[in-house]
């Protein structure tokens, strides 16, 4: 079981990477994928939340990092404490 979510945390972190490669990589080459990120940007910008998530002195924007920061932390913690007890349980 353990090494099954170990190999479905490896997985979920390859796919993260290489969709942000081709996130990237289209957002470069073609024209179309740049347009619709200016496009989703200036939505986000109308969107009567973005004052408050941009404004610092009502609510700090690391606040809205920090579930995003913890998940990558426990997803890594969770990675070595398998890693870490596989290796006990050889020996």
């Amino acid at each position: 079981m353990k090494k099954i979510i170990y190999i479905c945390l490896d997985l979920l972190t390859i796919a993260f990477l290489i969709g942000g490669y081709a996130f990237q990589y289209f957002t470069r080459k073609k024209l179309g994928m740049l347009r619709w990120v200016n496009y989703q940007n200036m939505q986000l910008q109308k969107n009567h939340v973005y004052d408050v998530l941009k404004s610092i002195e009502s609510f700090p924007a690391y606040y809205f990092l920090m579930p995003f920061l913890g998940a990558a932390t426990l997803m890594q913690i969770i990675r070595n404490g398998i890693a870490v007890g596989t290796k006990k349980n050889e020996k």
